[in-house]
Formats: C-alpha cells, sequence, structure tokens
C-alpha cells in the first residue's frame, strides 16, 4: 500500500522588484472584474439576404424630395443671371393673375363704349371720328345682399349701366335707364307701340343720341329685366380730356355729373327723355313670395 503523496507547504516567493513589475504589467484582470460578454444577438434578416432591410415609404419619400429639391437648386443656379431676376418677379406675380382675373370679373372691369347711342355724354367725338371710343370704370360688384336681409337692387333713373343685350345674349351694351317698374314711357322710333308701361323687376333703357336710328335700346326689345344688368359706369377714364367721375343724382333737374344746368352738356340736358316718362302711372306690388 502506497502512501499518498506529502505536499509541503510553500512559502510565498520573494521575486525580484523588476520581475515582479513586469509580471503585473501582463496580469489579466480578476474574474469579479470581468466584463461578461454578450450573447450575440440575433437579426430577423439573414447574411445571405440580398435585400436587407427596406426604407418606410416616409422615409423614401423624405429622401426623394430632398434629392429632388437639390437637383432644382442646382439647375435654378446654374441659369442666367437674367432668366433667374424673370422667374423671382413671375413667382411674386403668380398669385395676383387669379386675384385680379376675380376682381376684373365681379367687382371692378375696364371697358370700351363703341357706336353712338351715348353721344354725346359718351364718345362726344364720334360724329368726327367714328373710331372714337371712351375707356369707362364699371363697378361689377351686385349692388343686391351685401348685408344680411337687403335684397333690393338701387336702380335708378339717369343711372347709366351695362347690361346683356336681349337682342344678342352675348353682347354687352351700355345705356340709361329711363324708367323705373310703373313709370309710362311714351316710346320713340322704332317701337311699335305709342307708350309702354315698365312691368316689375324690369327697367327702360335708352340711349342718349338725339337719333333713335342710333341707339339699339328698349324701343327695339322692349323693358330689360334687371337681370340682365351686370354693372353700373362709374367714371370715364379716358380720353385724358374727358376724364371724369360720373354723377346720375342730378339728372331729374337736367345736371349730369354734379355741373350746373348751363355747363357742360348744355341747359336742361336731355329733356325732353325725361318728358316721355310718367313717373309711377301705375302702382306695382311686389308678388308674395312662395
Amino acid at each position: 500500500m502506497s502512501n499518498p503523496p506529502q505536499h509541503t507547504p510553500t512559502g510565498p516567493k520573494i521575486l525580484r522588484p523588476d520581475i515582479a513589475k513586469a509580471l503585473s504589467r501582463n496580469q489579466k484582470p480578476s474574474s469579479a472584474s470581468t466584463i461578461p460578454e454578450q450573447p450575440p444577438t440575433t437579426s430577423p434578416y439573414h447574411a445571405s439576404d440580398p435585400v436587407g432591410p427596406t426604407l418606410s415609404r416616409r422615409t423614401w419619400l423624405s429622401t426623394f424630395t430632398s434629392k429632388f429639391t437639390a437637383n432644382l437648386r442646382t439647375r435654378y443656379a446654374a441659369l442666367p443671371h437674367p432668366i433667374r431676376r424673370s422667374m423671382r418677379v413671375a413667382r411674386v406675380l403668380a398669385p395676383l393673375l387669379p386675384i385680379s382675373l376675380w376682381v376684373s370679373e365681379h367687382v371692378y372691369q375696364v371697358m370700351w363704349v363703341r357706336g353712338p347711342s351715348m353721344t354725346p355724354y359718351l364718345n362726344e367725338n364720334y360724329e368726327e371720328m367714328n373710331t372714337a371710343s371712351d375707356m369707362v370704370l364699371v363697378n361689377m360688384w351686385p349692388w343686391e345682399k351685401i348685408w344680411p336681409g337687403q335684397t333690393s337692387r338701387r336702380l335708378e333713373r339717369g343711372m347709366v349701366v351695362t347690361f346683356r343685350s336681349p337682342a344678342n345674349q352675348h353682347h354687352i351694351a351700355i345705356k340709361r335707364i329711363i324708367g323705373l317698374p310703373g313709370d309710362r314711357i311714351t316710346t320713340r322710333e322704332p317701337c311699335p307701340k305709342l307708350s309702354q308701361i315698365v312691368p316689375f323687376n324690369h327697367v327702360w333703357l335708352e340711349g342718349d343720341a338725339v337719333d333713335p336710328r342710333k341707339s339699339l335700346d328698349s324701343n327695339t326689345y322692349g323693358p330689360v329685366s334687371v337681370s340682365l344688368i351686370t354693372g353700373r359706369v362709374m367714371a370715364v377714364l379716358g380720353p385724358s380730356n374727358r376724364r371724369r367721375w360720373l354723377d346720375w343724382e342730378g339728372w331729374e333737374d337736367g345736371r349730369v355729373d354734379g355741373a350746373e344746368p348751363d355747363d357742360v352738356f348744355g341747359k336742361n340736358y336731355r329733356e325732353e327723355v325725361r318728358g316721355r316718362v310718367g313717373k309711377g302711372a301705375v302702382k306695382i306690388e311686389r308678388p308674395p313670395l312662395g
């Protein structure tokens, strides 16, 4: 029977300082200070997958937009300076285009007066120069339903208005209001009737020309519905020597444009026209609303 090996106790070894310093540099950290290794994370995408993770739709759109914008800026910077300046001006004016179109259709409009029907009030020199045309400013804003509950139009005798001609719906004509609903009008050529009562919701329109053959007005196609009236002439913009605001309030007294009776267009301008109007000859009531 063999005796177990005997372990002789060994004491601490004493090392030389240079050897101990060298060993302390190469010594690994103790097990208490070691950091545990993390297990490798698993990815849902395999290494053999050539596509890999795809970008979301929002990320792709933002990337495309940024690249597209950068490309546009590069191309814009390469343009000549006059073209870039024109594009900057167009960028400022572009929003004003739809606004100006809306204003010209629904608020104010500039028109040219054609023909001799309103002479001498408009196109004063038409007899001398048949090509003369006055440029006028027309208020297109409807003067009904401006305030809640207001549904009546403010039409008065002497107003110069624009309207769609009953003879041609595509033609905008300019005439003066002579009679209102209920007035009895003594007509002139070529009207076949000696007199005419203006019905409800209609007005009687005539030109200022003395010769009835020079004006196509209510004496030809009868009273005009107020629904055909598109605006009121406010001012004459040209030619410069006839530029003025139009004033109809003195029409009943023979004054036009606020002048004295013996100024501008003579004393009692178109007195014979006012003499053919019997005001309120027939009382016309508004029909009850259905």
